[in-house]
């Protein structure tokens, strides 16, 4: 908002016209109720953030002086002028209230604070865009970002369960791999990373510790977390390491339960995602019903894997679906 923001150039929806220089950010805990809430008003310019408070109702207010005012209709709380560049809203801290008071804000034309660290953005959406661009896990993610400014700028609505799917290219999601021991876990992590990260041998129990590494399956990255053999064992380290990869397990956004021809994979958890797969595939078929057979040592079928994975977490028909998407993290009102 600047000088320019009057109550007579308000465009036809019934926002303000107006830039960025006025933003608004939460500075108390984000998603935490509490009995008072700070929402920070800052402008570079003094007299834009003057004009901003007229505007708002909330002037006159000098500097350094505290004031009981309305907040927009939707409380009453403290306003504080701490410099002609700062001032705090201080309603009550219910997150309702503060949601409602964040999205009246925007409406008025105040952008979220982080449009003003991007100064070339023609609007609070290109600037999120931008924000976003910069901790995007996946390259995936990349031209449907680029595109979410003319989405969301045609007034469709969006859609939980896509947000939730699409979620996963900006945060990696947890895969957690499952078997028995000696099936080749550790020759699969090593050939997926293009690495070598865990030991490879022939005597179960060789692996006891949790391996975790991030993989690029085609543009989506995840976080993979191989765990040590599932058996029954009187080692106790074997136990502990048995009990965290089963905790682990509950956690993860999909489970790759691994078996090969002798030896099948553990049962599924209730309520996890699961890909069967059958390792080893150039040492004989397995009896049991799988997803997909594989080759590490061999190579086979190893795209294929990583295609499977990658459909199962973000279906193609997700990335290519024209809806918005919600992909910015919801302010510190919810």
């Amino acid at each position: 908002m600047s000088s320019r923001g009057s109550a007579s150039e308000r465009d036809q929806s019934g926002s303000y016209a107006s830039d960025t220089s006025v933003s608004w950010s939460i500075v108390t805990p984000p998603g935490a109720a509490g009995a008072i809430a700070i929402i920070e008003l800052r402008s570079p310019e003094a007299g834009a953030l003057e004009i901003a408070l007229h505007e708002l109702g909330l002037a006159p207010l000098p500097v350094g002086t505290v004031k009981l005012r309305p907040l927009l209709g939707i409380d009453t709380g403290l306003v504080a002028r701490w410099t002609q560049h700062v001032c705090h809203l201080m309603p009550h801290g219910g997150l309702g209230v503060l949601r409602t008071l964040s999205q009246a804000l925007v409406d008025r034309g105040i952008p979220l604070a982080d449009a003003a660290e991007f100064p070339e953005a023609s609007s609070p959406m290109e600037a999120r865009m931008l924000r976003a661009l910069a901790r995007a896990a996946s390259p995936l993610a990349i031209d449907l970002l680029l595109d979410q400014p003319r989405r969301w700028a045609t007034g469709a609505g969006d859609d939980p369960g896509l947000n939730r799917i699409l979620s996963r290219l900006m945060d990696p999601p947890l895969i957690v791999a499952l078997g028995p021991p000696n099936i080749g876990k550790s020759t699969l992590i090593n050939t997926l990373s293009g690495r070598i990260v865990s030991i490879v041998a022939d005597e179960p129990g060789t692996t006891r510790d949790h391996i975790g590494v991030w993989l690029n399956l085609g543009g989506l990255v995840v976080r993979y977390l191989d765990t040590p053999g599932l058996r029954e064992a009187s080692d106790p380290i074997e136990r502990r390491a048995r009990d965290i990869a089963l905790a682990a397990a509950r956690r993860a956004d999909l489970l790759l339960l691994m078996g090969d021809a002798g030896s099948p994979p553990p049962d599924p958890i209730p309520g996890c995602p699961v890909l069967r797969l059958a390792l080893r595939s150039d040492l004989g078929t397995p009896s049991w019903s799988h997803d997909l057979a594989v080759s590490a040592a061999r190579g086979h079928n190893m795209a294929g894997l990583a295609d499977l994975i990658r459909e199962t977490l973000v279906p193609a028909g997700a990335i290519a679906d024209p809806r918005p998407w919600r992909f910015w993290a919801e302010p510190a009102t919810v």
